[in-house]
């Protein structure tokens, strides 16, 4: 951004960002339905936060399960792609089912662990991945 500061919120984000390593890790985990792997790359007070808007369908918003690992493995549905990206600003994942970004995941670390991980799979919030 010239000119413009940006917001406290994206400044934070971006300093507490996992790295690109980490994530790319994360992503081999969950397409490899991995959810032990998953399991090591996250801290022990590990959260998912899951976006949907209200308007998604189930599977993006796996909740109920016994551990944040396993609410990220049960998001790679049959026909589910994983690929690194960067999103906003930061090293993120993308979802993909059936041609279409369903998903798009980022974290947060503490102490090299993955803390907060968000999952955005409101369509609104994707309109521009699907152009």
């Amino acid at each position: 951004m010239t000119g413009k500061r940006r917001p406290t919120w994206l400044r934070r984000r971006i300093r507490d960002a996992a790295d690109e390593a980490t994530i790319r890790e994360l992503t081999r985990a969950m397409a490899g339905n991995d959810e032990r792997r998953v399991h090591g790359l996250l801290h022990r007070s590990a959260t998912v936060v899951v976006d949907g808007g209200g308007r998604v369908p189930a599977e993006c918003l796996p909740g109920g399960r016994s551990a944040p690992s396993a609410d990220l493995v049960a998001l790679m549905t049959t026909g589910t792609t994983a690929t690194l990206a960067s999103i906003n600003g930061v090293p993120g994942i993308t979802l993909v089912r059936d041609g279409r970004v369903a998903g798009v995941i980022t974290a947060e670390v503490r102490s090299g662990r993955l803390l907060t991980v968000w999952v955005v799979c409101n369509p609104e919030k994707l309109r521009h991945w699907n152009r």
